[in-house]
């Protein structure tokens, strides 16, 4: 197999942009009661239920929580709620703590869950809406102050893998039937800080809450700061400015790791970048077409030329971290006499293809290498580059025909998400951009959705995993990883597999 070592050609100017400099690390916070964390991009809201991105949740986690939560092994456990049983098909009751208060003081009951779930699956839940779409609220029922019957509109297995979701967390309903504007703008929960202030574009800054039921955090102060230029974020943790830093490019991961000062930690993600094709535009309706693409695609010189260590390989979006994933089958599959060879039993010859993607560095310079690739078969493909509000425009208008997307969970690692999403043609186009429909999928992703954990349950999602390789909707091409910055004398952090992670753990040494 060849490692695609031509290619790095093609974009070896932007890869061997240099990083700014920042010294030897500058000198350790005198302040070891305030954690500062630097994260991407300032959030567009700071309502839970509106709350769709990741710049948001991180902004939430420390305020708000859920019935239940992933421990760091990905596993569910108590939270809110301290035990649950499904009763029937259509009924799960959840026990609720009865010594959690709200930042407001307010002591949370279970109405407030109810009062949660309702606004959620509202209008005000729109951006919420495919997680929590299958909560029957209407139907749910408060028993007492801390039992709680959540009804779904259908038998649905996966809802407890789903409620540590940033949907589904508990607000007070006193703060936001009194004044919902300023609830959706100064969050109070139930979670180990209490915020303070929003300043729009700079950063939120949080105080830990001294009546919080659980753990408390070990130091006082929290603020999270918005730097959106990469290198800004690295100059800023190699000063002591910043604690913690999250998204750091793959240039700055070894300088970070060879200073005494600072240190990199990693984790595969829930999270794959895929080659999406819109089976609508022939000839991609063709199973052989498609197949010859992915067979054209060397996806593993596409992770050591663009990811350079920051990303691994999942043949499906299931990804290897989590639940269910299919381990039976993960060769990469890249051979051009197979992919010439499909394309003559298709028909096919002279094809001409637009591959369209965001502005995203890492996007342009892995359509640039599938454009090579697939000149090797005889596909002339066309790049298109435009900012990502158009693209998602372009796609749900139907206009594309190749371009590169990302999907993954933000806040949870349920395989439901990651196949149910950008599969089922009841999802077309919100999640399923390539308009893909196959009734023979559905009945798998909505049977799978009606059964609890366990071996069926892990059998068919496998099942699924091999089908979704066979019949290719989309061309996985990288499965890509959290990699955060740290501070040396920052211990306990343990980043999440989903892009949205929680710092009351850590110690500042």
């Amino acid at each position: 197999m060849r490692k695609g070592k031509r290619y790095f050609s093609l974009i070896l100017a932007g890869l061997l942009a240099v990083s700014l400099l920042a010294g030897c690390g500058g000198q350790e916070k005198k302040d070891k009661n305030t954690l500062t964390v630097a994260i991407a991009a300032d959030p567009p809201t700071l309502d839970p239920h509106a709350a769709s991105i990741d710049s948001a949740v991180n902004n939430l986690n420390p305020v708000y929580e859920t019935l239940v939560k992933y421990d760091d092994d990905g596993e569910i456990v108590p939270c809110l709620a301290t035990e649950w049983e499904r009763i029937d098909d259509l009924r799960w009751r959840f026990k609720l703590r009865n010594d959690v208060k709200f930042h407001n003081g307010e002591k949370m009951t279970a109405n407030d869950v109810l009062f949660s779930f309702k606004r959620a699956t509202g209008p005000e839940g729109a951006k919420v809406a495919y997680i929590m779409s299958a909560i029957d609220a209407e139907n749910c029922v408060v028993e007492d102050d801390y039992t709680i019957v959540i009804a779904t509109h259908e038998p649905f297995g996966p809802l407890i893998g789903y409620l540590p979701y940033i949907g589904a967390v508990v607000v007070s309903e006193k703060e936001f039937t009194e004044n919902p504007e300023k609830a959706a703008m100064n969050p109070v929960g139930t979670g180990p800080f209490k915020f303070i202030e929003w300043k729009k574009n700079d950063q939120c800054s949080y105080e830990r809450f001294d009546d919080y039921w659980g753990e408390k955090p070990s130091y006082k102060n929290l603020i999270i700061r918005t730097i959106v230029e990469a290198n800004s974020r690295v100059i800023e943790l190699e000063s002591g400015t910043v604690d913690i830093a999250y998204s750091i490019p793959a240039n700055d991961i070894e300088r970070l790791k060879e200073n005494e000062n600072t240190d990199v930690v990693e984790r595969l993600s829930t999270t794959v970048e895929y080659l999406d094709m819109n089976v609508t535009k022939k000839p991609l309706d063709d199973v052989r077409v498609r197949q010859a693409i992915d067979y054209a695609i060397n996806e593993q010189a596409i992770e050591d030329i663009v990811y350079r260590g920051t990303a691994s390989y999942s043949p499906t979006t299931v990804t290897p971290g989590m639940k269910y994933f299919d381990d039976s089958d993960t060769d990469y599959r890249y051979d051009v006499k197979k992919a010439k060879q499909l394309l003559k039993e298709a028909g096919v010859s002279d094809l001409k293809l637009t591959l369209i993607c965001s502005e995203s560095v890492t996007r342009l310079n892995a359509a640039t290498i599938i454009q090579s690739m697939l000149s090797d078969v005889g596909i002339d493909v066309e790049i298109q580059s435009y900012e990502s509000g158009t693209v998602l425009n372009m796609i749900d208008a139907g206009e594309t025909e190749l371009f590169i997307m990302g999907f993954g969970a933000v806040g949870f690692p349920e395989p439901d998400n990651n196949i149910y999403g950008p599969f089922h043609s009841k999802q077309i186009p919100t999640n399923n951009m390539g308009f893909y429909k196959d009734p023979k999928l559905d009945e798998m992703l909505d049977e799978q959705r009606f059964m609890m954990d366990g071996p069926e349950r892990e059998k068919l999602i496998k099942d699924i995993q091999k089908y979704l390789r066979e019949n290719l909707p989309v061309i996985p091409l990288a499965n890509t990883k959290q990699v955060i910055g740290i501070r040396s004398n920052i211990k306990n952090f343990v980043p999440t597999q989903a892009s949205s992670h929680f710092v009351d753990k850590v110690d500042i040494e």
